[in-house]
This record gives structure tokens, C-alpha cells and sequence, in this order.
């Protein structure tokens, strides 16, 4: 049975679309600016889409938010439902926070979710009592269920991981994981584990599979990483580029570099620029923002809210791919055509699919 799980949504959507700049509030501005539970569903979606058109995912932010779903899912009404009856806490503070870090998140591949985030919600029902979700847990516990359920209402209790082992704790490789500063070592005869062990400082032996502490690798005995600045070579083992460069492993030899961001020199064919919406043109050699509606693309993809199209293959029209714009919210689609965001061609028009019914489950406990 597939049982909800709105925390996860609610926090992996933040993470999955990938792209904003703003301004911190204040903190008098964020108290004032605080959101209800209510509207929280409603501003999370305005934060991701004005930060996914600031990266240019999308043309204009309000065709995000004709095309999103994120505030009319129905897993989010058991969490407002949870809240009110105790079994959750809502954070208004976190969730401002939240919605302000997201619309700061940079353009950069790797831009992570603001850890505020997974704040906004917390967990309050204890060890082995009734939930519906993980949401409802406190700590690091998860909603387990009674695999024989098979309604959508099932309700499962709060079940708690068990800590991690300390050091000179019997372990297996595959079982409860020893504490961060320990691995689970092996018999160098027979291979088997057997107890948690500290990780081997700088200098000591590793030869036998033994983990290394942090910052070290093992070459035989446990030795630190040489932090190399950059440009400087970075293909020799051991070495490794100082933050925030990365070992490029393009051309001859390897080099640390800093990917160029938007209007910097890059090098085609070698370069990756730093923001998603940007490519290493082959003229200027500068990172550019990639080809929109109306533009050619025969060097690199579209915005994500235009597609490739060649009608010279399609056609016989004699001119060059070129970009264009995506159906959104009531234009015409055809068949199997691509609609922007979450919306689907539906009897020829992009539009959100009719929402699943779904039981109303009431909160367990209540």
C-alpha cells in the first residue's frame, strides 16, 4: 500500500526543481511576514516559481504557477488537519525563512534546499504511538504500517531507528551503522566484521581496508589531502582543489578551475558554465544564457520553457532548428504534446489534470 507522505513532498519538490535571487527579510519584517498554515501551500508555490523564473525555467512566474500543483495537493490538507489536532507543528518563523532562502537559491547546478525547510514541519507523536504519516514522528522516527492493510486510511505507529554503535560495539556490514567517527572493521583473516573501530588517523596504517578519518585517503597509511589552489594541476592522487574550485579533467591536463558564471570567458568544448540556463558559446566564447523562443539552437537546448524544433526535418522548411515556446495554461496542444509544467493536453488544451479523490483520513488519536 502506498501510504502519504506529505513531509517528503512538501520538501523534495523544494529541491527538485532547481533554481532565484532576493533579499533576507529583516528579522521585524519576518515576524510580520509570517504565514499561517493556510496560505503556507499558496506562498511555497509563489517562492519556487519566482525563483525558477529568475533562472529562467519559466518566461513570466505566472505561467508557474498556472502550471504547478504544489498548492492544491491534497496531502497537504492531512497535514493542516494534523496541526490542528496536535499531532504536528507548524513553524511560521521556519517557513518564512524558508520561503525567503528559496527565493535566494543561485542558478548553480548544485544548489541545495535550504535546510530551514525540513523545519517548518515537525513531528510530535512519540515512540510506537498511531500515525498516518512520518510527518506525525518525532525525531528520526518513521511511520511504520501493517503490510496485510491495504485501505488508504491504514494507520501505523511511530517506530524509532536505533542509534548508531559505539565504538567497541559488535557490528555487520550490513546492519545498524557505527557512530560517524568509527567504521566496522573486518578479521584479516577470515573477513568477517566484527566490532566498531575509530577511523585511523593521518599516518596510521590502512592497508587492511581500514577507514581513514575525515580530510585523509588511504595510500597504504592514512594521508591528508594536499589542497591545491587554482589553476594549479589536480590529477595527481591525493590532491584535491581547494573550495570552490573543481579538477577539470578536460584538455591535456588536469587543472583546478572555477566554472565561469553568466558573461564570463569560457572555453568551448571544455568549460561547463556554473548556471543551468547558461552554455559556452562557440563565438563569443562567453557563457550566455541559452537560446528562448524564436532562437536558433543547433548549438545548445532551449529554456526550459521552449523546445528544439527542427522544421526542416519536419517540413522541408530549409532553415535551422530554432526554439519554440511551450503551450501553457488554455492554449492549443496536439496529442501527446509536451505542456508546460504539470499541465497536460487535455481534449486539445494544456490544462492540470482533475485532482484524485481521495478519503478524507481522520488523524489517529484524535
Amino acid at each position: 500500500m502506498t501510504t502519504p507522505e506529505p513531509t517528503s513532498l512538501w520538501t523534495s519538490l523544494i529541491s527538485r526543481t532547481g533554481l532565484a535571487h532576493g533579499g533576507l527579510l529583516a528579522v521585524a519584517g519576518l515576524l510580520a511576514c509570517t504565514p499561517s498554515i493556510e496560505d503556507y501551500g499558496r506562498e511555497l508555490e509563489e517562492a519556487v516559481c519566482e525563483w525558477q523564473h529568475e533562472c529562467h525555467a519559466f518566461e513570466r512566474v505566472r505561467d508557474c504557477i498556472d502550471s504547478r500543483v504544489i498548492d492544491r495537493d491534497p496531502q497537504y490538507d492531512y497535514l493542516v488537519r494534523a496541526a490542528a489536532a496536535g499531532a504536528v507543528a507548524y513553524d511560521r518563523e521556519a517557513a518564512a525563512e524558508c520561503l525567503d532562502q528559496i527565493r535566494e537559491r543561485g542558478c548553480n547546478a548544485d544548489s541545495e534546499s535550504p535546510e530551514v525547510c525540513e523545519r517548518v514541519f515537525t513531528g510530535k507523536i512519540g515512540r510506537n504511538e498511531p500515525c498516518l504519516t512520518t510527518a506525525e514522528c518525532a525525531g528520526n522516527a518513521v511511520c511504520g504500517f501493517d503490510p496485510s492493510c491495504t485501505d488508504q486510511c491504514c494507520v501505523g505507529a511511530c517506530r524509532v531507528f536505533a542509534d548508531p554503535l559505539e565504538i567497541g560495539a559488535a557490528c555487520s556490514f550490513g546492519g545498524v551503522a557505527c557512530v560517524p567517527e568509527a567504521f566496522c572493521d573486518r578479521d584479516p583473516v577470515t573477513s568477517l566484521p566484527t566490532v566498531c573501530t575509530a577511523r585511523v588517523k593521518a599516518g596510521g596504517d590502512c592497508s587492511l581496508g581500514q577507514a581513514c578519518v575525515d580530510d585523509t585517503y588511504c595510500d597504504g597509511v592514512c594521508k591528508k589531502f594536499k589542497e591545491v589552489a587554482v589553476d594549479a594541476p589536480c590529477g595527481e592522487y591525493g590532491v584535491r582543489c581547494a573550495e570552490p574550485a573543481t579538477c577539470n579533467y578536460n584538455g591535456s591536463e588536469s587543472r583546478c578551475k572555477i566554472e565561469p558564471t553568466l558573461g564570463e570567458p569560457c572555453e568551448p568544448g571544455q568549460d561547463s558554465c556554473e548556471r543551468v540556463d547558461t552554455y559556452c558559446d562557440s563565438a563569443s566564447k562567453l557563457c550566455t544564457l541559452l537560446p528562448g523562443p524564436g532562437q536558433g539552437c543547433s548549438e545548445s537546448p532551449c529554456l526550459p520553457y521552449a523546445n528544439c524544433i527542427n522544421r526542416d526535418v519536419l517540413e522541408g522548411s530549409g532553415t535551422p532548428p530554432s526554439c519554440e515556446r511551450v503551450p501553457v495554461e488554455g492554449e492549443v496542444c496536439a496529442q501527446y504534446e509536451t505542456c508546460l509544467g504539470d499541465l497536460q493536453c487535455i481534449e486539445g488544451r494544456c490544462a492540470l489534470p482533475a485532482l484524485e479523490t481521495t478519503p478524507v483520513c481522520k488523524v489517529p488519536g484524535v
